[in-house]
């Protein structure tokens, strides 16, 4: 399977607001989000759209995070981030990369595990 970079760009286009409107109510958990990009996983292997998942999750997952971490650094202070960097060990804006590779991680996992069930149940 040949992938291609136009599906990828479109797949990440859809990926960073998808995951931004599942995150604007607060009565549903952090990680509601991965039930959303999973089925999106799952609608770019129905629409046959060749895209390499864990790629363009992690990346998408990547910006949304880091990208929310740094806009609450800038608006809280950074006092938060620095706290929280005091309880791991590392510097304030580590935190900041540190919360976009596991958004990534998770939002990669849940394109690819999407995109490869719908996969598995058609053969």
């Amino acid at each position: 399977m040949k992938i291609s970079t136009r599906d990828n760009i479109k797949a990440f286009l859809c990926l960073i607001p998808l995951i931004l409107l599942i995150r604007i109510t607060d009565r549903i958990p952090w990680w509601s989000f991965v039930i959303g990009v999973g089925l999106f996983g799952a609608a770019t292997a129905i629409w046959k759209w060749k895209v390499s998942a864990f790629v363009t999750g992690f990346l998408a997952g990547l910006v949304v995070w880091a990208g929310a971490s740094l806009y609450f650094h800038y608006t809280l202070g950074g006092h938060v981030l620095d706290k929280i960097g005091v309880l791991l060990f590392v510097p304030g804006p580590v935190v900041i990369l540190l919360s976009g590779i596991i958004g990534g991680l998770l939002t990669g996992l849940a394109l690819y595990t999407g995109r490869t069930a719908i996969r598995v149940s058609a053969h």
